[in-house]
């Protein structure tokens, strides 16, 4: 296993861990608001926001995950009647849509952040900045999984055509 693969591991490892946590945050604020609200009548006025923050946190951080094991939503109509070269190349073409989009989104969030991070949330305070750091990371992370998916398309393909050409020699 190469340093790269166990350093992905590691940082998906990081990212599932830190998913673990927001939900059982969320969870907790979720349980203690409806415990609070309706046998002591009472109402805390910060974990609804709060739970909302972990739940985009926590979807932004998913994604990454969907996207590192291929288990998103995708229309594969045409993907699955071809195959061979033609089948790899709409792969790559597929996946260099999506960086192509992950590049937009990031730099796009990355220079909207300056702009709310002068607001803070109504009922914690908490700069808003800190909320929407989530899409530009996320989306980061999703054009290095690309990059990761096409370099190692372009390298199944190559291997692919080697095999080929060695067997049409033989």
């Amino acid at each position: 296993m190469s340093v790269l693969n166990k350093i992905g591991q590691i940082a998906l490892a990081i990212l599932k861990g830190l998913i673990i946590i927001l939900f059982i945050v969320m969870v907790v604020l979720v349980f203690g608001q409806v415990f609070v609200r309706y046998v002591l009548h009472s109402s805390f006025t910060w974990s609804e926001e709060l739970s909302r923050f972990c739940m985009v946190w926590m979807v932004f951080l998913s994604a990454v995950i969907v996207f590192n094991s291929n288990n998103h939503i995708m229309v594969d109509a045409l993907i699955t009647y071809v195959k061979g070269v033609t089948r790899t190349v709409f792969l790559i073409l597929s996946k260099i849509a999506v960086l192509v989009f992950s590049i937009f989104i990031t730099i796009g969030a990355s220079q909207f952040l300056p702009t709310v991070s002068i607001q803070t949330s109504p009922a914690n305070r908490i700069n808003m900045s800190y909320v929407y750091a989530v899409i530009p990371i996320s989306m980061a992370c999703i054009g290095v999984l690309c990059l990761r998916d096409i370099l190692l398309l372009v390298k199944e393909a190559a291997s692919g055509r080697n095999k080929a050409d060695k067997e049409a020699a033989e």
